[in-house]
C-alpha cells in the first residue's frame, strides 16, 4: 500500500453489509508490454499488493475469485473470428520469438503489443466479467470487481487499439443479453479516454445505455455530444466530452442530473462500469482533475442507481490508470465501496486547484435538452421543485 494511504475501517449495519467478488489472476502479469510502456504489468501488481497490505483478502464479505477465459464463441459475441485468430498466432508468434532469444514482446497494432502469454491473459480478461456476472445472476454474490488487464474498451470488432485487445466490458455486457436472458445493461465509462469500441458495439442496440464521460479532445478522438446511437439504438450513447482540468465540480452534476436522470429512464438490470482511473489528477496521461476521493463519490451516486434500479447489480471492470499509487488506491477505494464501506483510501491528496471552471448549469441544462431529458428527475431524489421544473419544461415566463 502507498505510504501515509489511509481508510478507518468501521463496522457495518446487516443493511450495507455486500459479499463482493474481486477476480484476478496472476496471468495478467504475464501480458508484456515495452519498457516505459504506460501499460505495464505493475498497474494491476501494484493494486493487488495495496488490498493485499490492507489485510482485505482475508475480509468478511470479500471473496477472490479466478476468472474462467472467454471461449472463442464468447469472444465473438463481439469480435470477428479472423480477428480472434489473429491474436491467437501473434502471440504464438511472440513466444516462439522470445523462446529464440528474441525480444519478450513484439508490435501487434498502433500503440498494441503482445507477448507469449498475451491471448491467455486477454480472454482470462475477458472472462473475468463473464465469471462475475454469473456468480452476480445465480445470487453467489452482490457485485464484483475484476482487477484485469489488457484493458478492453478501444478494441473494436476486426482490430486491437489504445492498449486493448478484446473489449472486456462489451463482451460482458452482450453475454447478460444473450445467455442471462437480461433485456437492459448500462454501461458507465469514467476512463479519460472515450470508450470507441464499446460505443461501435451498442452503437444501433437500444438493449444497452452507455454513458461515457471523457476528456476531449483527446485520445481516439471519438465520444462528441452528438454521437447518441442509430437505428433502434438512437438516444442509448450519452457522451459527455469535458475539457482538460475538469474536476468534480463539473463531474458531479453530470453524473446527478444527466447520468442519473438516464438511467431512471432506462431502467437497467445490470450496470457494467469502465473503471479507468487515467482521469486522476495525478495520471500521466490524461488532463484531468479527480481526486480517489472525487472518484469515490462518483462512486456513490453510480451505486445509488444500481440500489434502486437494478437491486445492486453492478461490476467495474479496470480499464485504464496509469499512476501506480493513484491506480493501486482507487481500485481499493472501489472495493471498499462495493463491500459497503464509505472510506477511500488515499495518500496523494485533493485535486489541483484551478482559477477557472466549467459553467455547469449551461453544460448540464444542454445535456439534459440534447438527450430529451429535460423535465425528468431521478424519482428517489428529494420532492422536485414543481416550479423549477415548469420553468425548465415551458420556459421562464411559465
Amino acid at each position: 500500500m502507498p505510504q501515509g494511504a489511509t481508510c478507518p475501517l468501521r463496522l457495518l449495519s446487516k443493511e450495507n453489509f455486500m459479499t463482493t467478488a474481486l477476480i484476478y489472476d496472476p496471468i495478467f502479469l504475464e501480458h508484456k508490454t515495452p519498457p516505459r510502456h504506460p501499460e505495464r504489468p505493475q498497474r494491476v501488481e501494484e493494486a493487488i499488493k495495496t488490498i493485499e497490505t490492507l489485510g482485505w483478502l482475508e475480509r468478511e464479505g470479500l471473496v477472490l475469485l479466478s476468472p474462467r477465459a472467454a471461449t472463442e464463441d464468447e469472444l465473438a459475441l463481439i469480435h470477428d473470428r479472423d480477428y480472434i485468430q489473429q491474436v491467437k498466432e501473434a502471440t504464438h508468434k511472440a513466444g516462439e520469438l522470445y523462446a529464440q532469444g528474441g525480444k519478450e514482446c513484439h508490435f501487434f497494432a498502433t500503440d498494441t503489443y503482445v507477448s507469449a502469454k498475451s491471448y491467455e491473459a486477454a480472454s482470462k480478461a475477458a472472462g473475468a466479467g463473464l465469471t462475475a456476472i454469473d456468480a452476480l445472476m445465480r445470487g453467489e454474490i452482490d457485485n464484483a470487481y475484476c482487477l484485469v488487464r489488457p484493458p478492453g474498451h478501444h478494441a473494436v470488432r476486426e482490430a486491437a487499439m489504445g492498449f486493448c485487445l478484446f473489449n472486456n466490458v462489451a463482451i460482458a455486457a452482450r453475454y447478460a443479453l444473450e445467455k442471462h436472458g437480461l433485456e437492459r445493461v448500462m454501461i458507465i465509462d469514467y476512463d479519460v479516454h472515450h470508450g470507441n469500441g464499446t460505443q461501435e458495439a451498442f452503437y444501433d442496440d437500444p438493449r444497452v445505455l452507455y454513458f461515457s464521460t471523457h476528456q476531449a479532445p483527446f485520445y481516439p478522438g471519438t465520444g462528441q455530444w452528438d454521437e447518441r446511437g442509430e437505428g433502434a439504438g438512437l438516444g442509448t450513447t450519452i457522451n459527455i466530452p469535458l475539457p482538460a482540468t475538469s474536476g468534480f465540480s463539473t463531474y458531479e452534476p453530470v453524473y446527478r442530473q444527466v447520468m442519473m436522470s438516464a438511467a431512471a429512464r432506462f431502467e437497467p438490470q445490470l450496470i457494467l462500469v469502465s473503471a479507468g482511473f487515467d482521469a486522476h489528477w495525478n495520471d500521466p496521461i490524461g488532463q484531468m482533475n479527480l481526486s480517489t476521493a472525487g472518484f469515490f463519490r462518483i462512486n456513490e451516486i453510480i451505486l445509488e442507481v444500481a440500489k434502486h434500479l437494478c437491486n445492486g447489480r453492478i461490476v467495474m471492470v479496470q480499464e485504464g490508470g496509469y499512476d501506480l499509487e493513484a491506480m493501486s488506491a482507487c481500485v481499493a477505494t472501489c472495493v471498499n465501496q462495493l463491500l459497503g464501506d464509505d472510506a477511500a483510501v488515499d495518500s496523494l491528496g485533493k485535486a489541483r486547484d484551478y482559477q477557472y471552471r466549467v459553467n455547469t448549469d449551461v453544460l448540464v441544462a444542454e445535456l439534459r435538452r440534447i438527450h430529451g431529458l429535460t423535465g425528468y428527475r431521478w424519482r428517489f431524489g428529494p420532492k422536485p421543485d414543481i416550479e423549477k421544473l415548469r420553468r425548465e419544461i415551458k420556459g421562464p415566463d411559465a
